[in-house]
């Protein structure tokens, strides 16, 4: 028997990524609103800064490899604040978005990029050694290989944001989507019967996917409150390669203007550091992250006051658990699931 929502009806509008972000008509913060920062750098995007390095990274794309629409562009990284530009400019573009668990070895790396038919690769210093293993595997040669984050590498590996429209022509605009037919992105599954299986998630599926979200977090807020300058500031460490961090972090929190603080990975130590440093007000988390915050003994080392809500989803959470962290840390945690 159907249920009924008690959030009212969410409108989707018939427009691409690009659009639903980037050129909405009602986004209620400014150009110069910090939404993504680097805890470890303190470098960060605002939402000007990000919309024009993403153009200048999809133009680069149409510009230096006749990107067109529908062609994928890899992503072999850990969370970094320059996957929305790579993910949007990539969409700017009018391609596909295939990212991919930067704890691959070789030979899963290139059966993705075979897979998904990728025609470039982003990756980052770390992941480099693997990365050229994988495409030197499926064909896809080294100068279609650009990186991301701070480090850069000697050689002829161009950062992201090199790779730009140098010719001084205008001829490289925004490419023009289908948002129902589009693919936005090729999400690839676990494989835990077989080999991974990419899903095929369209412009359309993002954009509803976000909204929906929105709406069942209507309380986060980016204007600025008392003892909170920067309104509710969200703790991401998900993997942004997985639909919960794509969606839920990355996506919701910059339709929302909401500044977020990216995490390369989990650490209990690190991030309850961040917590109080960065004064966290909401995050998204795991059942395991939720033990550790029951359990581990440095948690009480910190003062994690800030935060006022926690988000756990991907697996359920025990009565049980929620009762231990709660009792500790005070901290109330919802639980959300998607089918």
């Amino acid at each position: 028997m159907p249920a009924t929502s008690q959030y009212p009806d969410v409108q989707i509008p018939d427009v691409g990524l690009w659009d639903f972000l980037l050129e909405r008509k009602d986004r209620d913060f400014p150009d110069d609103k910090v939404i993504f920062t680097d805890p470890y750098t303190n470098r960060s995007y605002t939402f000007a800064s990000l919309k024009s390095t993403a153009a200048d990274f999809g133009k680069g794309l149409k510009s230096l490899w006749d990107f067109q629409t529908g062609d994928v562009l890899g992503v072999f990284s850990p969370n970094s604040i320059d996957t929305p530009a790579v993910t949007w400019g990539c969409h700017f573009a009018g391609g596909v978005v295939s990212p991919a668990n930067p704890g691959y070895t070789a030979d899963e790396l290139a059966f993705q990029l075979k897979d998904s038919g990728a025609k470039a690769l982003v990756t980052q210093v770390a992941q480099l050694p693997v990365a050229l293993e994988a495409c030197a595997k499926v064909g896809i040669p080294k100068d279609r290989v650009c990186l991301m984050g701070d480090e850069r590498a000697e050689g002829q590996f161009k950062h992201f944001t090199s790779v730009r429209n140098i010719s001084g022509t205008q001829r490289y605009r925004r490419a023009k989507v289908n948002p129902s037919e589009d693919l936005a992105f090729l999400v690839y599954s676990s494989g835990t019967t077989g080999h991974p299986k990419g899903v095929m998630l369209t412009h359309r599926n993002i954009v509803a996917n976000t909204l929906m979200i929105s709406a069942a977090e209507s309380p986060l807020s980016w204007q600025p409150r008392e003892g909170h300058p920067d309104g509710d500031v969200i703790l991401a460490f998900l993997p942004f390669f997985h639909i919960y961090g794509l969606t839920v972090v990355l996506h919701q929190s910059f339709y929302k203007g909401t500044k977020t603080v990216v995490m390369p990975k989990f650490d209990i130590e690190s991030w309850c550091d961040i917590v109080q440093n960065h004064r966290i007000t909401f995050a998204y988390v795991v059942p395991p992250v939720v033990l550790q915050l029951a359990k581990h003994p440095c948690v009480d080392r910190y003062n994690l006051s800030t935060l006022r809500m926690l988000n756990s989803g991907a697996a359920p959470l025990t009565k049980e658990l929620v009762d231990a962290m709660h009792a500790r840390i005070h901290v109330p945690v919802k639980q959300g699931y998607g089918l």
